[in-house]
């Protein structure tokens, strides 16, 4: 996956199976995604939907309105006692991913 920022300058390339998650905070995306089996951040300046495509093109899904998953790294899908649904990985040391009620059906079906 080739990842471009606002410019359209080219910015990180990655392999879909090593991205864990993307989220979105203002006017930046998070790439969380594995390198050497460790868990590496990289900041990128964009939105969630100039990346849209390309995520669905590569096999992420969305799961929150700030969030893009990676299906193939979800462990378990669980919720806590206020009822919020999150999504636990397999990679160490790494926040659940909350799923919203829109998004719940349609990821638990891809699992």
């Amino acid at each position: 996956m080739r990842f471009y920022d606002e410019k359209h300058n080219l910015k990180l390339v990655l392999t879909p199976h090593s991205i864990l998650f993307i989220s979105a905070e203002e006017n930046y995306v998070n790439i969380h995604y594995l390198e050497n089996d460790k868990v590496r951040n990289y900041v990128l300046r964009s939105s969630m939907r100039a990346i849209e495509e390309l995520c669905l093109e590569n096999g992420l899904v969305r799961c929150h309105r700030s969030f893009f998953i990676n299906p193939p790294h979800i462990k378990v899908l669980r919720k806590d006692q206020e009822g919020v649904v999150y999504a636990e990985l397999d990679a160490p040391d790494l926040r659940h991913v909350p799923v919203s009620k829109r998004y719940y059906e349609s990821l638990s079906n891809l699992l």
